[in-house]
Formats: C-alpha cells, structure tokens, sequence
C-alpha cells in the first residue's frame, strides 16, 4: 500500500534461503500481516545472493573440462601481461618478485585442443574431425568431469564448430541418461572477441552455473510452498532485473553493489543530489560506486572477478577489504587493520561466539559509539567487557597505550584507509573532485564510520536514510527489467585517405542490430513484457585506426539510413574522445571504426516513491540518554547525548557531539559536525563551516 517496511538478518552461510525468510519475515511483523498473506499478494520478489561469490573465492563450483582449440590450450594459464597482478590489493601489485598468478578454475590436464581452426574472417581453414571429438570428450569424461565448456577460436564470428562439438557431446551423452553432461559454447555467452577474456567469462558461468541455480531453485519451490505464484526476479550487475530463466549465473557476481549505485542515483535524482559517492560499509567490505552528474550506469567493460577479467559490461563500483569485522593486529611493532575479517561467524570478539581477534566493530563499542545494550534494537547483546579485553591483549599492550586509545587508533586507521580509497576511485580513477559530491552512506556501519572516512576524501556532506542497513536490498526495488546483448563487429566508418565515410556498411550494420533486437523481443516476451513496452539502447564501442583504446556512444536509433547518421556518429565519437583524453588526442586521419554493439532492452518497472515530509519548522529533540564517547586527543572522552533516530520528525537539527540510534545503526556526529534533517526524512550529518 505504499509504505516501506525492512528487515535485516545475520547471513546463514549453511543455507542462504533461511536468513533470507528470516529477513523476510522481520519485514512483514512490521507491517503486523503474516507471511503467507504476503506472499499470495506479492507482485514481485527481488532477490540479490552473493552465493556465486563465495564458492569463486572457496572454489566450490563444477568439475569442468575446456575444449579448445589446437595449440591454444594454455590460453587461459598464460592470460594476459598484466594477469598476475589482477585482483590484488595495490600493496600486492607492487611487490612483484612474490607475485603469482591465480589458481585455474580449470587445471591443465583437464584442458584439451582440437584439430580445427576458423580464420578472423569466418572461413575454415583447418576442418574438424567428429572422431577426434568423441575421443577426446572420453578423455575428459575419464578424468570425472561433470559439464564442458567449448571455446574454439575466431567462434564468434563462425560458430559452427563450437556448435558440432556441441552436438557431438548431446549425442554421447544425452539428457534421458544419469551421465548427461551440461555443455558451455563461448558464441551463445560471449560472442565478442579477445580469447582468455571470453575464455573466463564462459569458464566462470558454468563453474558457478549449478550451485547458483539450485540454490535460487530451492528458494522457489520454498515460496511457492508459501502462496507465492510468479517469477523470482533476480538483481543482475549489468544494472537490472531479470526472471532467473534469463539470467545467467555470472551476472549475479557483485550484484548487490551495482545496484546500490542505481538505487542512490534513484534517491539522488528524487532529493536534489545529482553528483553521489556511494559508499556501503558492511561487516567484511567497504563498496564505493560514483553517481556523476545523474548519470549511474558508468560500465566497467573490462572488469575483474575474482582474479580473472570477463567480458560483462558490469555497473562500475569497488570493493575494499574493510568493514565491521576487519582485524586489528599489531605486525613488527605497527598497528594494522583488514584486510582480513572475521566476517558474521564467529565476528567480532563482542559477539560471544568464540572471536578471539579485536575488530573494528570492537573498537566502536571501546569508544563509545555503539550501545552493546541495543544492537539491532536491542535483539542481540554485545560483550564489551570482549572487547575491552581483547583490545587490550592484542593492540593495547603491544604497544604501550591504553585501551581507549588503541580502539581510536583502530578508528582512525580504517577511516583514513576508506577515506584514500574513495578519493582515489573519485579523483584519480574517474577523474572527479570530491568536493564536488555528496557522500550516502548505507550498511549496518556505513553511518557509524562516515564522517572519519569522508573527511579523509574531502567530502564535507553525508547522506542517512532509514533504510541506510538495507540500501542495498532498497536499491533492488528501483530497478527496471533488463537484457544486455553483446557481440563483436568490425565496420570501417570512416576513411581518411578516401575521405568517405562507410555507407557501404550500413546494410551489415543493420543485420547485425536487428539480430540482437530479435533476441530481446524473444527474452523480454518470454518474461510477460509487450514489444511496445520495451525501451532500446543501443550503444556502439568506437576507435580509431589500429588503436585499442574504445569508447561507446550512443546511437539515438538502432537502424542507420543515410550517409549523415554515420557523419553523426562519428562527429559524437570525436568529441567524446576529446572530451575524455583532450583535443590532442584525437586522430581522425587513422580512419574511425566501429568494434562492438551494444543492446540494452529495458522493461521499465513500477518504483516505490520516496515521500515528502512537508516543510516544517526546525526542531530541536531532547536527548533521550548519554553516554561516554571518545572523540580523539583533541576532545578526549565526553558525556555525549544518544537520540533515537525513530523520535526525530521533520525538520531537526543537532550540533555534534552526538550519537543518534536507529535499530540497525548509529550515526555517529562528532564534534565539529551537524546532524539536520530535510523535508524528505534524509539524514545529513555536514561539516561545520569555519569562518
């Protein structure tokens, strides 16, 4: 009916389903009504899993084997030069004489060639042998492999061995047998070139293809137990939904974060904020993603998962080892904090469940911040008396300071450390001034650590909202159905030394553009979507002659009729390309090309609408409490007064000092800071301005 409810639960690493019915549930005791109702009334479930995530990093997916081909078998342990260090932290990077490369999802002995090759144009060169196939299928199935992955060269551009070899493996091992094996072809995706990206992308897919799609599967048939009759729709890091019929198993990676940035470019637009810093500090990670000047879909089209690049256009965003339940140490004399942490279980020593590490969420209890009484409205209680101890043991007397100071230097230590992060990924990264930009910031630690880490990234104004511990799952709810199509196509646009631009080109520039429609209108019909009802984006990697540097562009229709629609195309590629790299860069005369398509075909949904309070007048709350918090050398340990977060109504404001508890967070105000609220119920927390 309009109204927002939430809930928030510990992650149940044993079973994914039973923390998220648990959340579930807590959300809907508050909106006083009964599980099953709700779900016989539900029009969608959205649901986001980090499931996919977690077996990469433990390596619990299925026992493949590659098919390649010939004299390409160690494309995917050779990688690229720069392999080694992708996926590391900087410091890793740096240090290159211990530098190794990632284990293979795929070990070498279970990777083997085919005598067969496909040139750069589509034309056989090298015919393939049914026969050789079989035996070396055998092969693969005697080393225990339970799913294939086909990457044979030049395939997307003439698929047709990649689809014999396919065939082949059906007809040895069919679906009405026990011993069926599940086979991956690169052409059907990734159809794009660049061999050991394509190569992972596929490997990656299917390795995580059954433990993703059973645990999704259970999750349905347990709510259609319930009542719930329709589709479970799936957030997707490309920025989008989709029902899991159409989705595939890599598009779940890092899905939470991505659409975090599109939530805070919804929330943005709605309040005034056009330029965002999304920060989300959880228990284990600190994700930071950029909203610039409304823009929220800024793709990353060369990203890294894991250790290994994949050709996914994912919404752009960066993870850091830092949250919560980082762990503070002391190595050779100098405190240290994370990356590593002691995640939900056994966490943070306070939690009672057998840490024996201090973590950050410790110190934030030494120092006052978080009521041990109270976490998550009172629903678990914190041993601080843990915290102080092993603070003590583990910090404190290795370095010959107190207790409360070493919780500060814990504090200080991981603010400062997000801080650099979030002003690297803005101002060297993207290319942005962070003064420039608004800070939101979301997860259950987000608000209590904000003000430490946006002053370490210069940003003087921070966003709160009620739903900040569960911005993510909120951010799921304001995205729109969505399907991306890719494919590799090189077309000359434009020739310097003829001075003419590629007309002859358009007739195979629209072939290629009306296939991938064709495959939206097949998938997005499939999920209840009418033709008319779906938005195109097409968007178009251009570069110049012989460079590898790409940018998209937009093309404002997806058919080219004249000669003028290239010369447009062209002129926007120079100006951006001007734009990004400056005038000096651009080299028309090398001729321009066109590299890559991209569809985006989005079924726009139904979003919840964040409401305006109304003006009111400014009011100042009494505090309900105080209790002692540090606030470093400079003021030391004060009384300091403890609002709730769910008494401030309307217009407020609140000179720091000063804590303000919500259920599942604290914000945290220190001295030199201002907490106010707006019209629209949002929470800042500003820099005083000194004159």
């Amino acid at each position: 009916d309009g109204k927002l409810y939430r809930g928030k639960s510990d992650t149940t690493h044993y079973d994914l389903k039973i923390g998220f019915m648990n959340a579930a549930k807590a959300a809907i005791d508050r909106a006083g009504s009964t599980v099953e109702q709700v779900l016989q009334e539900a029009q969608a479930i959205v649901y986001s899993t980090t499931v996919g995530t977690n077996a990469l990093i433990e390596r619990r997916g299925t026992k493949l084997g590659l098919i390649t081909t010939k004299g390409f078998e160690h494309t995917v342990q050779v990688g690229r030069a720069r392999n080694w260090g992708d996926g590391l932290p900087t410091e890793k990077k740096y240090d290159r004489g211990r530098a190794m490369r990632p284990e293979p999802i795929i070990p070498q002995h279970r990777i083997i060639g085919i005598q067969e090759r496909i040139d750069n144009l589509g034309n056989v060169i090298v015919p393939m042998s049914d026969e050789e196939v079989k035996n070396k299928v055998q092969k693969l199935v005697d080393e225990g492999v339970r799913g294939f992955v086909v990457v044979t060269l030049n395939a997307f551009i003439n698929p047709d061995h990649e689809r014999r070899i396919g065939k082949i493996i059906l007809e040895q091992y069919p679906e009405c047998y026990l011993g069926h094996m599940p086979v991956y072809l690169s052409h059907q995706i990734s159809p794009k070139s660049g061999e050991y990206r394509r190569s992972m992308t596929v490997i990656i897919d299917a390795y995580l293809r059954d433990l993703t799609e059973g645990h999704v599967l259970r999750l349905s048939d347990d709510l259609r137990d319930l009542g719930y009759n329709r589709p479970i729709f799936v957030a997707k890091n490309t920025g989008g939904l989709s029902s899991l019929s159409r989705s595939q198993a890599l598009h779940l990676l890092g899905s939470s974060p991505a659409s975090t940035v599109i939530g805070s470019d919804y929330i943005g637009e709605t309040i005034g904020s056009r330029n965002v810093i999304v920060s989300d500090m959880g228990g284990t990670s600190f994700d930071v993603g950029l909203v610039v000047e409304g823009q929220d879909k800024v793709y990353e089209y060369d990203p890294v998962v894991d250790r290994f690049r994949v050709q996914i256009p994912y919404v752009a965003h960066w993870s850091v080892g830092a949250g919560g339940g980082s762990i503070a140490k002391v190595v050779a004399g100098e405190l240290r904090v994370g990356p590593e942490s002691a995640g939900s279980n056994p966490g943070p020593a306070c939690y009672g469940r057998g840490g024996l590490d201090a973590t950050v969420t410790d110190a934030d209890i030494v120092l006052g911040y978080i009521n041990p009484d109270n976490f998550l409205g009172g629903e678990v209680s914190l041993d601080a008396q843990r915290s102080k101890e092993v603070i003590k043991e583990n910090i404190a007397d290795p370095l010959g300071i107190n207790v409360v100071e070493a919780a500060w230097r814990i504090k200080r230590l991981i603010d400062g450390y997000m801080g650099q992060e979030m002003y690297r990924i803005c101002a060297l990264t993207s290319g942005q001034d962070p003064r420039d930009f608004v800070l939101f910031a979301l997860g259950g630690a987000g608000p209590v650590h904000a003000a430490g880490y946006a002053e370490g990234a210069d940003v003087n104004r921070i966003a709160t909202f009620p739903f900040s511990s569960v911005f993510g799952a909120f951010s799921t709810l304001t995205l729109d159905v969505l399907q991306t199509y890719e494919k590799t196509l090189h077309l000359n646009l434009y020739s310097h030394s003829e001075e003419s631009y590629g007309v002859k080109n358009i007739e195979a520039f629209n072939k290629e553009v009306g296939i991938l429609v064709e495959f939206a209108e097949r998938d997005l019909q499939e999920e209840g979507f009418d033709f008319n009802e779906i938005e195109f984006k097409l968007d178009i990697k251009m570069c110049y002659g012989q460079q590898r540097q790409t940018l998209p562009i937009n093309v404002p229709k997806l058919k080219f009729t004249k000669e003028a629609d290239i010369i447009s195309i062209c002129d926007d590629f120079n100006q951006s390309f001007a734009s990004k790299y400056g005038e000096g860069a651009c080299y028309p005369e090398a001729g321009i090309e066109l590299v890559e398509l991209q569809l985006n075909a989005v079924a726009p949904s139904e979003k919840y609408q964040l409401k305006k309070l109304g003006s009111r007048k400014r009011t100042r709350p009494k505090a309900n409490m105080s209790r002692m918090a540090h606030w470093g050398p400079e003021y030391g340990s004060t009384e300091t007064p403890v609002y709730l977060r769910d008494d401030i109504v309307g217009r407020t404001k609140i000179e720091g000092p000063a804590l303000i508890e919500a259920d599942d967070t604290v914000i945290v105000t220190p001295p030199g800071w201002v907490f106010v609220t707006d019209d629209w119920g949002v929470g800042w927390i500003e820099k005083k301005v000194v004159n």
